[in-house]
């Protein structure tokens, strides 16, 4: 069996991330977020539920010890403190594999224009997502980043990815498609070791979103 956290648990991207593991009988998951009670109906005999917040290293450790996968799905302004106690938190349990989901737009990858709109609408979440991105880098950790852009609920599975220092692709990544490649990730955890990757849909290519335009 396969041991797997996900960090952030109650949010769309991480049902998502959910669904896809719990479909594999080999992997048994942890669900750390602030209110269990939000996923008391995914408890069973393969899914611990940690209650707990993830500022305090304490709480970290309680959901991370003895897991072979880290998968976080944090966010928020202070994501960069978030990620400095994971870090911690996962050197003190003896934990080394990280995924992390971060945000495209954080090295102005995008191609214009629409790297000038996404800077208008969320461009005060890019230097904290930055901040947290460079936190792992600098780490010891085995992690791989992804960069999605704008999370639609689009039940495609079909990605592209881009690799640092490259021009985005697209302006839309489905939560469906993070899923998909997280849980291809946890049954080969050394594939994308030490990288970090933009994520989107092909054929979103534009000024904006779908939704946007």
């Amino acid at each position: 069996m396969r041991n797997v956290v996900v960090l952030g648990a109650s949010g769309r991207t991480s049902a998502e991330i959910i669904s896809r593991l719990l479909a594999r009988d080999d992997v048994t998951l942890t669900l750390f977020l602030r209110r269990a009670s939000r996923l008391k109906h995914l408890a069973s005999k393969r899914v611990a539920l940690i209650e707990g917040d993830a500022r305090n290293t304490a709480d970290l450790q309680r959901g991370i010890q003895s897991q072979d996968i880290v998968v976080s799905t944090l966010g928020g302004m202070d994501l960069d403190l978030k990620t400095s106690r994971v870090i911690d938190a996962m050197q003190a349990a003896g934990a080394q594999r990280l995924v992390a989901i971060s945000a495209g737009g954080i090295y102005d990858e995008l191609p214009q224009p629409f790297n000038a709109w996404d800077k208008r609408m969320v461009g005060q979440t890019r230097p904290v997502n930055l901040r947290a991105v460079q936190l792992i880098e600098q780490s010891p950790l085995v992690y791989t980043v992804l960069r999605p852009v704008w999370l639609t609920d689009k039940p495609t599975e079909v990605f592209e990815l881009t690799t640092k220092g490259e021009i985005y692709k697209g302006t839309e990544t489905s939560r469906a498609s993070i899923g998909r490649f997280v849980a291809d990730l946890v049954d080969d955890p050394a594939h994308h070791a030490h990288q970090n990757l933009g994520i989107s849909q092909p054929g979103t290519d534009g000024s904006r979103p779908q939704a946007y335009r």
